[in-house]
């Protein structure tokens, strides 16, 4: 068993926008295809969890993109849990392309029982946890995110078959692609998403109806991006994204 899982992905068309660049949600679909693989050799995959009535969530994300390679590029994701904090699993990645670092990428993941329907410390776990607790793509551990008063409605999101996981719920990337449909193709004509803070709060499953949100804090030269329920007014994400002039 490695304390690193490793996979490669060859850019193909599905993996780009527009201009051939790799998306912000391809990246994420790969990390979260690497994490799985990797916790599989570890013995705490999804087939190990669900015997053990368990499953993973994703709680929270922060990614810096440095670079976004092209159609045809061929990308490695590194990935590695580095210990606990309080009831969430910490795993980071580093993504590359041609051995250079094109994004460092740090996350926390929550044990939850299916029965009860409620996080569990990762103790539970009996130490199958191989952690390497001094590497770190990302040192900072994300924490809450704050909302915003100059919010405007963006769209609606009706939850459909293919926003659907395993879990039964809508897929963490399914968030992230709301939160870059927030914006419209001329911002993506000048500017690319730098960083993306997302703190995934509440399950959405099929039938339900999102409301987005949008507001733009000068201070910090972040915008906020939060989705709603449209009945129960119950959020189900807050995102905070930076964005960079193209080079």
């Amino acid at each position: 068993m490695s304390k690193i899982g490793t996979e490669s992905y060859r850019l193909g068309t599905y993996a780009v926008d527009f201009e051939n660049r790799i998306k912000m949600s391809t990246i994420f679909n790969y990390m979260q295809e690497c994490a799985i693989n990797h916790a599989h050799s570890q013995s705490y995959g999804v087939k190990e969890m669900t015997e053990e009535g368990l499953f993973w969530i994703l709680s929270r994300a922060y990614i810096d993109v440095l670079e976004y390679p092209k159609l045809g590029d061929t990308i490695t994701v590194k990935t590695w849990t580095k210990g606990t904090d309080k009831i969430f699993v910490l795993r980071d990645f580093k993504v590359y392309s041609s051995d250079r670092v094109i994004a460092n990428v740090t996350t926390n993941w929550v044990i939850v029982d299916w029965k009860k329907m409620r996080p569990q410390r990762p103790k539970i776990l009996n130490g199958t946890i191989d952690n390497l607790e001094d590497e770190h793509a990302v040192t900072e551990v994300p924490g809450k995110i704050f909302d915003v008063d100059n919010k405007e409605h963006v769209f609606d999101k009706n939850i459909s078959y293919c926003d659907i996981d395993i879990n039964h719920h809508v897929n963490n990337v399914r968030y992230v692609e709301m939160v870059l449909d927030s914006f419209c193709e001329e911002y993506y004509l000048k500017r690319q998403p730098k960083i993306l803070h997302i703190n995934f709060l509440n399950q959405c499953k099929y039938g339900q109806t999102i409301e987005l949100h949008k507001g733009y804090n000068k201070e910090t030269d972040n915008y906020y991006v939060e989705g709603v329920d449209k009945d129960s007014r119950k959020k189900y994400f807050q995102a905070l994204i930076k964005w960079t002039d193209k080079k």
